[in-house]
């Protein structure tokens, strides 16, 4: 709606300038040729001062005069006329020239467009990558394990509803995985409004029974519009990351989660902090874990390098934090993720 009120403002504005154009050529060429219509008639004096005529009874001294004072009125319209007709002939051309720059910046946008496009398109292909060799092989193998699991009778009924409980949500991220393979992305990416909070908070008591969670945000978080499914992924890997990689000697990981609504540069973000103190990455392993293909030895990268791409589609950031990241010392992960009026209304 915007943009072609838009385009119907700038006809009506170049309908205006081509209509002044052309009534003040037509008023010159009727001074020009001296041959003016019924409606413009009485500005003869005003444009042809030249053309009044002379009393009849002036004396010889007094035509003479008024002679001469013709003979430089016209001399001085004339002047006028040619600035004129030229100075509307150079506003013209500097109008050519400014479209064409126009033109010249919309081709350059749309080249840039071009290139943002491929690389969605490289990203998507990662998507289907990440289906692809884990979506089979993984649900085949944990189908084999959950019947494997049905079979053992001596299981307590809390720890087979753990994992069952857990199994179910593989699946489920099995799923969502397919779905973006099969190219039906539209079904998975739903932006709605999300409650970090209680996402965070929800996710701490998943795990409490293998990690200890410290929430720190004590600022009250808005709604953002994200996509619920993808962005609970990337916290569980980043919270199973941080049990997975606990030092030895811990029981369980010690996970502290902030969170915080800051500004920069005019625009307001959530940023959100995952730190624990587990074996921790030197500055070599932070550089490349968001890298596919460039995982360090200690298995960090795959699980990352999604949570890259899917941070990236709500137009976030994330990296790691210098502060509280060190071998044997933990691990930080900060996300960033702008709210709503300036992700998708800026």
């Amino acid at each position: 709606m915007v943009r072609s009120t838009t385009g119907i403002f700038r006809i009506i504005r170049y309908l205006l300038m081509l209509s002044a154009v052309l009534v003040t050529w037509s008023v010159l060429g009727m001074v020009y040729l001296d041959r003016f219509v019924p409606a413009v008639e009485r500005l003869r004096p005003v444009l042809m001062p030249w053309k009044v005529p002379e009393p009849e009874d002036a004396t010889t001294g007094e035509r003479l005069a008024l002679m001469q004072r013709q003979l430089v009125t016209a001399r001085n319209t004339s002047n006028y006329a040619f600035f004129a007709m030229g100075g509307i002939f150079a506003v013209f051309c500097i109008h050519l020239t400014f479209l064409y720059q126009q033109k010249q910046r919309r081709a350059r946008e749309n080249a840039l467009l071009r290139l943002k496009n491929d690389e969605i398109a490289r990203r998507n292909e990662f998507i289907r990558y990440i289906s692809a060799t884990i979506g089979h092989e993984f649900k085949n193998n944990l189908g084999r394990i959950k019947r494997r699991l049905e079979l053992a009778r001596d299981l307590a009924p809390d720890l087979r509803s753990r994992l069952d409980e857990n199994l179910d949500k593989l699946f489920a991220d099995i799923d969502i995985f397919k779905k973006i393979s099969d190219e039906r992305e539209a079904s998975l990416i739903d932006f709605t409004s999300v409650d970090i909070r209680s996402m965070l908070t929800a996710l701490a008591a998943e795990h409490a029974d293998v990690a200890d969670f410290t929430l720190e945000g004590g600022t009250v978080l808005p709604m953002i519009t994200a996509s619920e499914p993808l962005l609970k992924t990337v916290f569980e890997n980043i919270i199973d990351n941080s049990i997975k990689y606990k030092k030895p000697e811990q029981q369980r990981a010690l996970i502290t989660v902030g969170w915080s609504v800051d500004a920069d540069h005019q625009r307001r973000y959530i940023s959100l902090s995952f730190r624990d103190e587990g074996i921790g990455m030197d500055d070599n392993e932070a550089d490349r874990c968001f890298y596919r293909g460039k995982e360090s030895g200690k298995g960090w990268g795959q699980g990352l390098y999604f949570a890259k791409y899917v941070i990236g589609l709500h137009a976030g950031k994330i990296r790691v934090g210098s502060d509280y990241t060190a071998p044997e010392f933990g691990t930080e992960i900060i996300i960033k993720l702008p709210l709503v009026e300036e992700a998708f209304h800026g």
